[in-house]
């Protein structure tokens, strides 16, 4: 399988682990409003929600923070053609971290492995953009 493929793959995994958030908040929603922990207010108060529900919220709202500079740098790595090795296992670093976050965030929103998972993919997408900036300046 080509490095265009790997990269590919690693974007279309990055957007199952946001719709598996999505529909694992959804599921959390339904069950806490039909077992009457929530009334419909709950839609203009995020604050309203059990706990479970918040996790699962907040990190689907992380969905499109940081992943948003990966599909970017995929994007632009398409674009440009770069398929370097390095590019690639980036990517793959980058959604294994991210499910880590997403797992702990979700789960026992323990600090310190969701912060150092976030930490880890904000290096990976960090290195995206130095081998797209890099590639682009020895090009110039």
């Amino acid at each position: 399988m080509e490095n265009y493929s790997w990269i590919i793959l690693a974007a279309a995994a990055q957007a199952f682990v946001t719709i598996a958030v999505l529909l694992l908040m959804a599921a959390r929603r339904r069950r806490a409003f039909t077992a009457g922990k929530v009334g419909s207010d709950a839609m203009l108060n995020d604050r309203a929600w059990p706990e479970d529900v918040l996790k699962a919220s907040n990190n689907y709202k992380s969905q499109f923070e940081i992943p948003v500079l990966f599909f970017a740098a995929i994007a632009v790595a398409v674009a440009t053609g770069i398929t370097a090795l390095s590019f690639t296992v980036l990517c793959w670093v980058f959604v294994a971290a991210r499910l880590v976050h997403s797992f702990v965030h979700c789960g026992p929103n323990v600090l310190a492995p969701r912060f150092a998972s976030f930490l880890v993919s904000v290096a990976a997408v960090a290195g995206l953009w130095l081998i797209i900036t890099k590639r682009m300046l020895v090009g110039l």
